[in-house]
């Protein structure tokens, strides 16, 4: 995974630290909300750092032999 990934894996741990030591529910649904935003960051990292697979790369079309 790649750093950043790790980072926005952390902070959204953080937040769900925070959520549940939030003193109002509209602060621990703020909380909740933002460590989702965190997650979907990670997750968009961690596509971004995988590799292309064979099945995902463009076909190059060979042409028929006569």
């Amino acid at each position: 995974m790649s750093s950043y990934a790790s980072y926005c894996q952390a902070q959204a741990a953080e937040c769900a630290r925070r959520a549940r030591l939030a003193s109002s529910p509209d602060i621990a649904e703020d909380r909740r909300n933002l460590g989702l935003r965190w997650l979907k960051l990670a997750e968009k990292a961690r596509a971004a750092s995988r590799p292309l697979t064979q099945a995902s790369k463009p076909s190059v079309a060979v042409p028929a032999r006569a």
